[in-house]
This record gives structure tokens, sequence and C-alpha cells, in this order.
């Protein structure tokens, strides 16, 4: 069967979707129809089953049906899927070394603050966090680890414990512990969202595939903001997705929520932003991780996303 030498495995709400997409169109390159197989990071599966007592989540278990996802591939020379928690899972690098020891990996890293305020919005508005106000979330983070202040929607209890998620330097180690530096391509998302040629043609160089290929840079993943709560809320129950998957193909449930509940349950809107005094705290407190993670892959990330030097005190606001 067709086999994977690609993996975008993180962040979220970093532009995998749209780099997804753009890759997708290349004719040298088979990105699988479900984008988000998670298929390696086999300790959320673990923890989501525990904690729910069943395997509601979570649908590629068997390396069948994993493999499955590419058998469509024809004369493409690069096989490829996006989940994005492999870069937070602390398994899914080895497993994917373990599959593929010659597999290329990209990974895609964002400012930390607006990434987990961007993260806190995207679980709100598929109603996984149940604590709507972003400052209130960062403080819960403590007690959730305690098994407190759980979310009942959660794919897995540790998604939710956002300090953790940004602890760029060893989920970027781990890949290095088990690949060569030339099979893994880091991407700073600020210059992906500015420079989307630029960076596209990097990845094809990467990628060994013609470079003169240019996708339709179509705008993908635009903000958008529920419109009626509660049906967004019934939509959105696991228990409901269960059924559904089970009676219909993932690939038309996701044709449906993409095509469908989102066009009609949503409405774009401007991004809200984030007070300038959490952003303030929160780049104070991950300033020295920034400065390890910019030594770790020799790119000054905290020139590029304006960090300084100051304490780096915990955030827990009142």
């Amino acid at each position: 069967m067709n086999k994977p030498n690609l993996f975008i495995v993180g962040q979220p709400k970093s532009g995998t979707t749209a780099l997804h997409q753009f890759l997708g169109q290349h004719p040298e390159i088979f990105m699988s129809s479900i984008k988000e197989p998670h298929y390696f990071c086999q300790d959320f599966h673990t923890e989501s089953d525990r904690y729910y007592g069943n395997q509601r989540f979570f649908d590629f278990r068997t390396e069948q049906d994993y493999l499955q996802l590419f058998t469509k591939a024809n004369s493409e020379t690069v096989l490829g899927e996006s989940s994005t928690n492999y870069l937070y899972s602390q398994v899914a690098a080895q497993k994917i070394a373990q599959f593929n020891p010659k597999a290329k990996i990209i990974i895609v890293l964002r400012e930390p603050a607006s990434f987990l305020y961007s993260l806190h919005s995207h679980y709100v508005k598929f109603t996984e966090e149940n604590e709507a106000d972003f400052q209130r979330a960062l403080y819960l983070e403590p007690l959730r680890q305690e098994g407190q202040s759980d979310s009942s929607r959660v794919t897995s209890p540790s998604y939710l414990y956002y300090s953790e998620r940004v602890d760029y330097y060893s989920q970027v180690k781990r890949y290095y512990e088990r690949f060569d530096r030339s099979q893994i391509k880091i991407i700073i998302f600020e210059d992906f969202r500015s420079q989307n040629e630029v960076i596209y043609q990097e990845i094809l160089d990467f990628l060994e595939v013609d470079r003169n290929f240019t996708p339709d840079y179509e705008s993908v993943n635009a903000n958008k903001e529920v419109r009626f709560k509660a049906i967004n809320n019934l939509v959105n129950n696991p228990v409901l997705k269960n059924i559904s998957k089970n009676i219909l193909s993932q690939e038309f449930n996701e044709f449906v929520r993409d095509k469908i509940v989102e066009k009609f349950l949503w409405h774009q809107a401007p991004k809200s932003v984030m007070p300038e005094d959490i952003k303030t705290q929160l780049k104070n407190r991950y300033f020295s991780e920034v400065v390890q993670i910019s030594e770790l892959i020799e790119i000054d990330l905290a020139h590029k996303w304006g960090y300084k030097s100051t304490s780096d005190r915990p955030y827990y606001p009142a």
C-alpha cells in the first residue's frame, strides 16, 4: 500500500490548513483527504479513551485503516498528511520515525501569545473549551491538571493545558533526536502568512518536486464567529458526531462541516484582538522558552516575535 512520506506535524492555528491545500494542488504531491487523522499521537488516544471510558474520538487506530487514506495516490512522489497535534504529542515523533525513518517533517511555529489566543478561540467555537474567557481558561490550567474544571467535550484533557502547548523547545527537540535535520523544515507562521509564495517555493525545494508550479493561493480559514450558539452547540455534540461518522463516511462529514455547517451557523467576522496587557504578560512569561527554541533552530525568534528580556513570571490572573 502507498505509504506517506511527508508529515506536517504542527502547530494548529498556524496556517497548516492552507499549506495542506496548497501542497495538495501540486501534481507531484498527494495530501490525504482527511487532513488530520492523528494516527501517530497514540498517547492522546489512550488519554481520551481513559477520560471518556470509550473510544469517542480518533477514528484511525490501525495501520490498515490509516493507509486507506493514501490508496488513491497514483504517480505522486510525495504522500502527506497534516496532523497538527503530532508536535504536542510525546510519542508521535518516535512512532513516525519507526513507521518511515526517511520521512520529511514540516513544523510551523507561531508566536506563543497569539497562538494561544487563537487556539482558545478555536476550542470555544467547536465547544471543546467550556471557559469562554481567555484569561480564566489560562488560570484553570493547574486545576485541570488535577482533574478539576474539566471540559466534557475536549478531545483529550491535555489539549487545554495551554502552557504546555508552547513548550516549543521540547517538542521540536523530539523530532531533531529522531530525524536528520535535513529531513525537517521549520516554518515561521508569520513569514508564511506574509510571504506565501516565497515559503511555498522553499517547501517545494525541500520536497524535491517541481518548484515552477504555482497553486491557487485562495483564502483559507478566514475568521468566523458563531451565529447561532445553541445550534452550534448541538451539531458539535460528540455523541451526535459519532453517530454520524458510523452511518456516513468521515469525508462526507467533513464536507458537511466545511460547506454547510460553517456556512449557515457561522459568519465571517474580524478577529478579536488580544488586550495588550495580556499579550505583554504572556510574552514576559514565555521569553526564556522563545530564547531556547531560537537557539535550537538557529533562528532569532525573540527578535522576530518582539520578545524582550524580562522576568519570567507565571501568568495566572486572578
